[in-house]
């Protein structure tokens, strides 16, 4: 009789399951020209950040006046997950992080009105800027640099800039090039002529330039708009204003009493390129571009545009990120066609060739099928998804391997290819649906995983179902029909049993039959000799031999040099710093290449700010700077970063008064921050700063941890004023005095205008500002009555040395000891307990602190209590799954039993490999569980079956062993195979990857042992045990009794 169903329909039909087949490969080639191509998937940033500009003060003022004012107004608003704040030298940054999920629109709202609500800032305080913080994915940097002014650079960074967003790029930043600023410049002997402070001028520029509306006019039928324009935009401009107005009708214009011209912003950030002023362009996406389109578009752009440019401007292009998505993507693709042939091989190894040649078909149509399903869902092709493709490898394999080996199998006893085609998927489709579901609900849970890091791996569980559900797709409904015809011909044209083959069934039926019967004979010894394995694979992990790190970070190509020098010193010194930096890298390129270069791809450098810390608040003034060098890739150089740093760090030869130098790569792989980020809450600032020193020097005594350094530097010395009985007199306040010397030292601030994509300054200042020349006691004030004092007859100075920024995290002031680790000596976990143990306790003791641990190890703890209680979510509903299933309490449990001791390969593989058991490794057991699992579940079932014909148990365990040897073999063997190319590449860029590859290879090593003997030991046991509970009591007694 004929089946019926759906199966039978595709199995039997001439032309479904190709029809499928093609359908499924068009969604994927579909999908590829959907999906973009980046490093690590796109990821949203719940944040708010307010930044408001109070020129001249000091960060105590900032922290005090502005910080402590947006504080309890934002951090008690909905969803609010932490409130960081920042006060530097006239500015403040406040960043409000939401809770994941919320609606960062109403957010926005939210603190809006929250700071529109304050009414207690100082006066001169510039408007606040609120805006959402938005994640975007790096294309690119650019730097021109030449024998060309300032103000020319910019014109050609504008024209690239406006070029580049022309074509579709979302973001390009300029860097390092100056806001322009009209100055009006005015000596102290030309105020007092003018009986005037530079406040005065100020303001009446301000009143003198503007172009505000004026109503509308109503003519007949035309209504006209009257505007009133004359708001100066040029230096020219400036100097025709009306400054004072004589007597006899003459006008004092402002260019009869003052320098005017067009500059740039002093104390700003400027780059440096091979001895010239350069500009940078920062090029970034958004998620809707593909990275690798996105740099095509510059690079194409830049050709073009070359050939209109002088030929003495230089444009390089550097820190591609394209180039590491490609490095990665085509390792991955390389080793994966690599491990694709050892796959074929086994299969052509164990099964027939057609038959071989179907199975192994299931891996393309089923990834390509993925594909399509991924760019559905807007994911894109990056390491995390790849790395799912991957583990998905063995699932794939599984699946056609357990529907085409048993197909043959029933062929083999006699069974037509039609039937046997449609019987092997009708039997096999209950054990393998439901050890599809239970990976499906191991990987599951991932997707509640909230923190960075779950928005980071979201991609890995969604991948994997979409694998799932491609190969059951295949599996299920084209190959049965390919397996038909491949039988059809087998029996057209017979072939005789294999040399290999006929070894194999020797073996299988001689052997390893005859072990199983002994480990089912010697079952408690089977699970006591497992628990030992499992116990010693525990110790190697908790003993610190085999190490955990929570994200693995293979080495970059980008290193950078922060420094800083006492604060207040000229900006000449940080310059000569540079050249320091640079003589120095160019002498150990020399000396670690034997003069034949090729090290350095590309350095320039920064004064005015620090930088390359993803995540963190840079130092800024004059007084600071950072070099940045792009080296050649890791692959085509001996020498590693590691060495490159300390060969550098040893061969520079500081300026004089530099305070902080700091060598480090970029950090690559997981969440951004540092290895190490270790928090000081205190109220005194001299408290915390001498903490943080000590804190320090216990971390420079640890092996293996460099860079070390906190956020609370010193700044420039600080001049209080007090106002004396005798200013307070004449009318002085504290805030007009302030005022009056901000406006001498920095200028007073007439106008601000926007012009050409940038917003113009026009400031009116001394011609020299003093303090220069003299004392600043002897600075002489206008008082209210228009006469002039000298400022040591008002105030009393007290000379202090403050800092340079002030850190505040949900009301409490707070530094941060930071660090980097090396995990070829030592751990970040390692680190942290040896802290914790000794030094911490006693610091907090000593200096009355609070210290917490943040950054990526508060991230490590959220993300791992997030990731245990979605395990515990997988683990129930496995069970729930499989007790369905099976109608049993029990079987559960002994099929599920795998997944712990699966460990114990893993372990074992990490300390022979010497790596370190990171979050992908945990990642790559939730696949390793899931095939071992599918393997269980089809080897209890198959026990189970045989026991329903009425075999025994004793009998029925041997037979299903033998009967599930072949696929198992061939699972294992296919996954190893296809991974083992990846363990073995040479590439850095595969150190992300490789602990994941680690984790299968040697799990599945194991996977035979417990499949076939431990699993069966535990059937065993269960049986003994429910014999015990079944048999009544007193049975013994009245069996004597009766004797």
């Amino acid at each position: 009789m004929q089946e019926r169903g759906l199966l039978a329909l595709f199995a039997r039909h001439p032309v479904a399951g190709n029809l499928l087949l093609v359908l499924m490969l068009l969604f994927g080639a579909w999908g590829l020209t959907q999906l973009n191509r980046q490093v690590l998937p796109d990821f949203t940033l719940d944040i708010i950040r307010i930044t408001v500009q109070w020129p001249g003060a000091s960060p105590e003022d900032v922290e005090a006046n502005v910080v402590k004012a947006i504080e309890p107004e934002v951090r008690f608003l909905d969803d609010v997950h932490r409130v960081d704040a920042m006060a530097y030298e006239g500015r403040a940054e406040i960043t409000v992080e939401f809770e994941a999920g919320a609606s960062m629109s109403k957010a926005l709202t939210d603190v809006q009105a929250a700071v529109s609500r304050i009414t207690t800032f100082p006066a001169d305080i510039e408007r606040p800027v609120i805006s959402q913080v938005f994640e975007s994915d790096e294309v690119c940097s650019i730097e021109i640099s030449g024998p060309f002014d300032e103000a020319a650079l910019k014109v050609f960074a504008k024209r690239i800039r406006d070029g580049l967003l022309a074509r579709g790029l979302e973001r390009v930043t300029l860097q390092g090039a100056r806001d322009s600023e009209i100055w009006v410049e005015l000596s102290e002997e030309r105020l007092r002529q003018l009986d005037m402070s530079v406040g005065d001028v100020a303001q009446r520029i301000r009143e003198s330039s503007l172009d505000l509306p004026a109503g509308s006019i109503e003519t007949g039928r035309i209504t006209r708009q009257i505007r009133s324009e004359t708001m100066a935009r040029s230096a020219r401009e400036v100097g025709e204003i009306e400054l004072l107005a004589r007597p006899g009708g003459e006008s004092l214009r402002v260019r009869d009493v003052a320098r005017v011209r067009e500059t740039f912003e002093e104390n700003s950030v400027s780059h440096w390129l091979r001895g010239q002023r350069a500009i940078g362009l920062r090029v970034t996406r958004s998620g809707a571009l593909d990275s690798l389109e996105a740099q095509r578009t510059v690079t194409e752009y830049l050709e073009e545009l070359r050939a209109e440019l002088p030929p003495t401007l230089k444009i390089d292009l550097f820190d591609v990120f394209a180039d590491q998505a490609t490095q990665r993507i085509r390792m991955l693709i390389n080793n994966g066609l690599t491990g694709l042939l050892l796959v074929l091989a086994v299969l052509f190894l164990f099964l027939n060739g057609r038959v071989a040649f179907w199975v192994a078909m299931g891996i393309p149509v089923s990834i390509m099928a993925a594909l399509g399903g991924m760019a559905m869902l807007g994911m894109t092709l990056n390491m995390i998804s790849m790395f799912a493709i991957i583990m998905g490898l063995g699932i794939i394999v599984d699946d056609a391997i357990v529907v085409g080996e048993h197909t043959e199998m029933l062929h083999r006893h006699g069974m037509p290819p039609a039937e046997a085609a449609s019987t092997g998927a009708r039997v096999m489709l209950a054990p393998v649906m439901a050890a599809s579901l239970t990976t499906i609900a191991a990987f599951f849970p991932l997707l509640t995983v909230s923190s960075e890091v779950g928005q980071i791996i979201r991609e890995l569980p969604l991948t994997i179902i979409l694998v799932i559900v491609a190969s059951l797709t295949e599996c299920f409904l084209v190959l049965p029909m390919h397996l038909r015809h491949a039988l059809e011909r087998l029996e057209r044209s017979p072939r005789r049993t294999g040399r290999f083959n006929a070894l194999f069934l020797r073996f299988r039926e001689g052997h390893f039959s005859a072990r199983v019967r002994a480990a089912f004979a010697q079952r408690y010894s089977v699970v006591l000799a497992t628990l030992c394995c499992f116990a010693l694979a525990l110790t190697l992990l908790l003993s610190g031999r085999v190490g955990f790190e929570f994200f693995a970070s293979p080495e970059t190509d980008m290193l950078f040099a922060n420094f800083a020098l006492s604060p207040g010193t000229p900006r000449a010194r940080s310059e000569a710093m540079l050249a320091e930096l640079a003589r120095s890298l160019d002498a150990v390129e020399q000396r670690l290449t034997a003069g034949e270069g090729g090290l350095v791809v590309y350095a320039y450098g920064t004064v005015g700010t620090t930088g390359g810390r993803a995540g963190e608040a840079a130092l800024s003034g004059d007084h600071t700077g950072a070099y940045t060098v792009e080296l050649a890739s890791s692959d085509l150089r001996r020498h590693h970063n590691p060495e490159i740093i300390a060969a550098w760090q040893a061969e520079v030869r500081p300026v004089a008064g530099v305070e902080r130098l700091v060598f480090f790569e970029r950090s690559a792989g997981g969440p951004p921050g540092r290895d190490l980020d270790i928090r000081l809450y205190g109220a005194e600032l001299d408290v915390l700063k001498q903490a943080a020193v000590d804190l320090a020097r216990e971390l420079e005594d640890l092996p293996g941890v460099t860079a070390v350094e906190d956020n609370l530097p010193y700044g420039k010395p600080e001049v209080e004023l007090e106002i004396t009985p005798a200013g307070q007199a004449m009318g002085f306040s504290a805030e007009m005095v302030a005022r009056q010397l901000r406006d001498a030292y920095e200028g007073a601030i007439a106008r601000r205008f926007a012009e050409d994509q940038e917003e113009i300054v026009l400031r009116v200042k001394l011609a020299e500002a003093p303090g220069l020349t003299r004392p600043l006691a002897t600075f002489h004030l206008r008082a209210p009555d228009g006469s002039e004092v000298p400022l040591a007859e008002v105030a009393r100075l007290e000379t202090s040395r403050g800092f340079a920024q002030i850190r505040r995290e949900d009301g409490l002031r707070q530094v941060s000891v930071t660090a980097d680790v090396d995990p070829g000596v030592t751990t970040s976990n390692e680190v942290l307990a040896a802290l914790a143990a000794d030094a911490i306790p006693a610091l907090e003791k000593r200096y009355g602190i609070r210290t917490a641990f943040k950054g990526k190890a508060e991230e490590q703890a959220q993300a791992m209590g997030e990731t245990g209680i979605a395990l515990l979510l997988a683990l129930a509903t496995i069970y729930v799954i499989l007790a369905w299933v099976f109608a049993s309490y029990t079987t559960p449990l002994i099929v599920m039993s795998v997944i712990p001791f699966g460990l114990v390969g893993a372990i074992f593989g990490h300390w022979v490999m010497g790596y370190n058991v990171n979050m992908l490794s945990l990642m790559a057991l939730l696949g390793l569980g899931g095939v071992m699992v599918n393997d269980s579940i089809i080897l209890v079932a198959t026990v189970r079956r045989l026991q329903a014909q009425g075999i025994e148990l004793v009998e029925a365990i041997p037979a299903a062993a033998r009967e599930r040897l072949r696929p198992v073999i061939l699972t294992t063997l296919t996954t190893i195979g296809g991974l083992t190319p990846l363990l073995f590449e040479r590439s850095l860029q595969a150190q992300l990857v490789q602990p994941l590859a680690v984790t299968l290879i040697f799990g599945l090593m194991f996977s035979p042992y417990l499949v076939m003997f431990f699993v069966p030991a535990l059937l065993g046991i269960g049986d003994d045990l429910g014999r015990r509970l079944r048999r009544p009591p007193g049975r013994e007694a009245l069996q004597s009794a009766g004797k």
